[in-house]
């Protein structure tokens, strides 16, 4: 859906979409399971590589990844099923996996 053609939500709306998806148990029918969406930041100054990147992954589980840039740790926020403990956090990662995902497909960006 173009940007253009979005209204400014309310407040009200706000609060109750980020009910929904912090709180919600879900799963967006773009996503799946072992995919990673990567970003690269917008203030690069042309510098291209891994440690200009944001990366979220989706485990086979259902867990989140966050890859952390110029490093070779990730960390994880697992499911409940799995004993997660950040459960919005999760889910906040699974927006973020579908903003990049979007991103990406409007707005591709060169290797």
């Amino acid at each position: 859906m173009a940007r253009s053609s979005l209204k400014v939500p309310t407040p009200l709306a706000v609060s109750r979409a980020m009910n929904t998806l912090l709180e919600g148990s879900y799963w967006p029918a773009t996503l799946g399971a072992r995919d990673t969406h990567t970003r690269r930041q917008d203030d690069t100054d042309g510098q291209r590589g891994p440690d200009q990147d944001l990366s979220v992954s989706i485990g086979p589980d259902g867990d989140m990844w966050v890859v952390l840039p110029s490093s070779a740790q990730s960390l994880r926020f697992r499911t409940a099923a799995g004993g997660g403990q950040s459960l919005r956090v999760r889910n906040a990662l699974m927006v973020l996996a579908e903003a990049i995902r979007r991103d990406n497909e409007d707005c591709p960006q060169p290797l």
